[in-house]
């Protein structure tokens, strides 16, 4: 029983045809149709195709649910809730999203993911009905965490996908300074739920709807010593993987870098025992030279990636975004997109560009949701690298 990633749409179609095209084929009909067009989604769908990944309307985070999946959510999932009414705590985004963590990309039985789907709706429905104002509350030790954390969040990659960075630093430090694993995970509950209404506004300003994000752990600052303690690996998987329950269907990528070699000897280890499609999902990366060029062959450009990481996006700290998000009066629910158009008259391209995603391109040219699972390899790898140096190896 248990959750897995969602599939990777693969580059090419049912019919063989690669991105370039559909994307042909799709703008030739929009432009007989006259067709109103995304202009920053086409300038993106470009770049998509030039790499080979999925075209933004393939992806399944943009599609609503189905008449069917409607009535399985109410009929055999909404109905056996032990209190109904925590439905109405989530917005249309997150309904959706969990629905197909638990349900469309679960691989347990049919009973086993509606099982999964009634915990995970009851669950998450009283957490979020119980902190209807988490975003603008003081948690205990909250300056503690987020400053050995340094959460940066960026712009989105060519799909829509919020892209963010945190780096696992001292964490004997805050073990130290009698920050609970209690109290971490109600502090990561806060982080995620402002990435998580970030990605919202993110999508609100662009179009279409996306509910993943792109994560960068960056181990650049880790301790390789203080992983023997097992108060400090307990610490660091409370913080990787303490909260993902509560966000199930939020990872489309996962990139470690900055990873010290006997990290990457552990991940090896545990890597046959991840599901092939989670972990497709994980990049486990040295430095810039390494990390960079594999983001943008995945679609993230340079300058959706903060400043801090190498990238051009102005660096901003989860306080920041927190501010910026209550402000916008979240937390709520997810407004349509206003698109900003422009209509394609008949025999005219699109030619809309945006930073080239590639270098040498003009300048730069289961019970665990499937987040916690990809999320949950960075505390069993910890797990393994802790013990490889408390044996000395």
């Amino acid at each position: 029983m248990g959750c897995c990633a969602s599939k990777k749409p693969a580059a090419l179609g049912e019919d063989g045809s690669t991105p370039e095209e559909r994307l042909e084929r799709r703008r030739s009909t929009k432009q007989k149709l006259g067709t109103v067009v995304n202009p920053r989604v086409e300038a993106d769908d470009d770049q998509l195709a030039k790499l080979g990944l999925a075209l933004n309307d393939e992806l399944e985070e943009g599609k609503p649910l189905t008449e069917q999946e409607e009535t399985k959510l109410k009929d055999e999932i909404v109905a056996k809730l032990e209190d109904a009414s925590v439905m109405e705590s989530f917005d249309e985004t997150s309904r959706v999203r969990i629905f197909r963590g638990m349900i469309t990309n679960n691989n347990g039985t049919d009973d086993e993911n509606v099982q999964e789907a009634i915990e995970t709706y009851g669950t998450v429905g009283k957490w979020l009905r119980e902190h209807p104002s988490i975003l603008s509350e003081k948690l205990p030790k909250e300056e503690l965490l987020n400053g050995v954390m340094n959460a940066r969040v960026g712009g989105v990659d060519f799909q829509g996908h919020l892209v963010w960075c945190e780096q696992l630093g001292d964490i004997a430090g805050v073990v130290k300074k009698g920050l609970t694993v209690d109290e971490a995970k109600v502090l990561r509950m806060k982080t995620l739920e402002a990435i998580r209404a970030a990605q919202i506004r993110a999508c609100e300003t662009r179009g279409p709807r996306r509910y993943k994000n792109v994560y960068v752990m960056d181990l650049s600052k880790l301790s390789t010593m203080s992983m023997s303690s097992s108060s400090v690996r307990d610490m660091a998987k409370a913080i990787v993987t303490g909260a993902g329950s509560f966000f199930p269907e939020t990872a489309w990528k996962l990139f470690i870098v900055n990873a010290p070699f006997i990290f990457r000897s552990a991940y090896k280890v545990i890597s046959p025992l991840i599901h092939p499609v989670t972990r497709d999902k994980i990049k486990i990366l040295g430095g810039k030279s390494a990390y960079l060029p594999a983001m943008q062959k995945a679609g993230i450009p340079l300058s959706a990636l903060p400043e801090s990481m190498g990238g051009k996006y102005p660096d901003k700290s989860i306080e920041k975004c927190i501010e910026e998000l209550l402000a916008e009066g979240f937390p709520r629910a997810a407004r349509e997109y206003v698109q900003q158009t422009e209509e394609v008259a008949e025999g005219e391209g699109v030619s809309l560009t945006r930073e080239p995603s590639l270098p040498g391109e003009e300048a730069e040219a289961e019970t665990f949701s499937p987040s916690m699972k990809i999320l949950g390899v960075v505390g069993l790898a910890a797990t393994a690298f802790g013990g490889a140096v408390a044996s000395g190896a």
